[in-house]
């Protein structure tokens, strides 16, 4: 079952990697190259968005910021809630409207780059992000622990039954 944890672990790290990348790269679009954060303002101001000029640096601060926390797995679980939060307003104010296939701008990319931070959201960074560095996280120890709290109960007939209840037994 080890094994099949550390893939997962792994598997982790590459999806928010190239989460990371792409949430990045859009950012630096929006704000390096010139005159593209004044593209955005307009975009923003043309489709109805509160406060274009503000909301436009936010979401390219967030993309370009959270996309290099992605990339670098620092506060990945954070960083993956304000990324949905963008991607659920690109998807409900921009291209829901559109319908799905991404070819006629639907929803189809916003939907599978919400639902891939989601995993990132649920599941954490993977096994090699700055976060588990800086603030001495490990995952791996936590399910050792909990696997340290199986208990054995006796049932009515006395045959062994394996239950995980998180209590530790008192000493007395």
């Amino acid at each position: 079952m080890a094994n099949i944890y550390k893939f997962r672990e792994g598997s982790l790290t590459i999806l928010r990697f190239a989460l990371g990348f792409i949430f990045a790269y859009h950012g630096y679009l929006k704000i390096f190259p010139l005159g593209s954060i004044s593209g955005t303002i307009k975009f923003f101001a043309a489709i109805g968005i509160p406060f274009p000029a503000y909301s436009a640096w936010l979401v390219a601060l967030a993309e370009l910021v959270g996309g290099l926390f992605l990339i670098f797995g620092f506060l990945a679980k954070w960083t993956s809630l304000v990324l949905m939060i963008n991607m659920a307003v690109a998807w409900f104010k921009v291209h829901f409207k559109n319908g799905f296939l991404v070819a006629n701008s639907g929803y189809e990319l916003v939907a599978l780059l919400f639902f891939s931070l989601l995993v990132i959201l649920l599941n954490g960074p993977g096994s090699l992000a700055l976060e588990r560095i800086i603030f001495k996280t490990n995952e791996e120890s936590d399910e050792e622990e909990q696997e340290e709290k199986t208990v054995k109960v006796k049932d009515i007939e006395g045959s062994g039954v394996i239950a995980k209840t998180g209590i530790e037994k008192e000493s007395g």
